[in-house]
């Protein structure tokens, strides 16, 4: 198995009247910082992942109960091929299960998501130089989110459920990355940066613009012959998202910041490699205060060819 040498961070896509609002948990208005397998060869694979939020608007001395929690899971096909030695084209296709769990009515939607695809330039790379054991690589990347889940889905009164729930935004979106990996021998830091532009859809409604930076140390481990190989890494990642926009007006109590805590294991063997990953929020504030993120997790399984 060759040495890995890069990770990369892609973005996917972050009944009462409380229903219709908008500071539900991040769902498709968030985006993924992950970490794909050997960045020299095509793959294919599934990767599955969740998140979960609990969100509060409730009126102290009032009775008023509009306490709710949403869980979000995806499975993603996914996929990696190479047009040229220096340029990679990924693509997403995510099958999304959303859940809203409120008082007086829950809410379950399942479908197709939004397709991504982003194409990754290497601008500077000295991986295969043997003689050197401080080795760098630079990535550059632009990418596109196409309007392929619903956004329109209805509760059981026939209310627009709110924007975050949808499996869809409605909208194009557009990404920028850049990705810088530093290793020496076997240990490795990986610094990067992903800023998500958020387009408007049909209804007017546009979720904030978003930001990501993170960065992770990796330690890669071969046994058995090199036909094995274990990669455990430990980082941080901020994310930043501004209020989301109706009728180009600002929509209160949506936006925020957070800091994550992520951990890590990578294991291959020959053209297989599996993968688990989880996320802890160690500082946040969301929506003015009103939703709360819960912790993350993700595994995936890749073939590589």
């Amino acid at each position: 198995m060759k040495t890995i040498l890069m990770l990369l961070s892609v973005v996917l896509l972050m009944g009462t009247s409380v229903s219709a609002c908008d500071i539900c948990g991040c769902g498709v208005g968030g985006y993924y910082s992950g970490m794909l397998p050997q960045y020299h060869k095509n793959f294919i694979g599934l990767r599955w992942r969740f998140s979960s939020f609990s969100s509060d608007l409730g009126h102290e001395g009032e009775g008023i109960n509009a306490f709710s929690k949403e869980r979000f899971q995806s499975l993603e096909l996914m996929g990696r091929f190479y047009p040229h030695r220096r340029v990679q084209i990924l693509a997403f296709v995510p099958l999304s299960y959303n859940v809203r769990v409120a008082p007086k009515e829950s809410n379950h939607l399942f479908g197709l998501g939004d397709l991504s695809v982003i194409a990754l330039y290497n601008i500077y790379n000295t991986s295969f130089i043997a003689e050197k054991d401080l080795k760098h690589n630079l990535l550059v990347g632009l990418g596109v989110k196409a309007p392929t889940g619903s956004f329109q889905r209805k509760d059981a009164q026939g209310e627009q459920l709110t924007p975050s729930l949808q499996l869809g935004t409605g909208s194009v979106d557009f990404l920028t990355t850049a990705v810088y990996t530093m290793r020496y021998k076997r240990w490795g830091v990986n610094a990067n940066a992903t800023y998500k532009i958020n387009l408007p859809n049909s209804d007017t409604y546009k979720f904030g613009n978003q930001l990501m930076v993170a960065t992770t140390a990796f330690f890669l481990h071969k046994i058995k012959d090199k036909e094995w190989g274990i990669m455990p890494k430990l980082g941080l990642a901020f994310e930043h998202a501004t209020h989301n926009l109706k009728n180009g007006y600002k929509r209160v109590n949506t936006g925020g910041n957070q800091l994550m805590a992520t951990l890590g294991v990578e294991v291959y063997y020959k053209k297989i490699q599996l993968g688990v990953n989880y996320e802890q929020p160690t500082w946040q504030a969301l929506s003015d205060g009103l939703v709360e993120s819960g912790p993350r997790f993700s595994a995936n399984v890749n073939y590589l060819f």
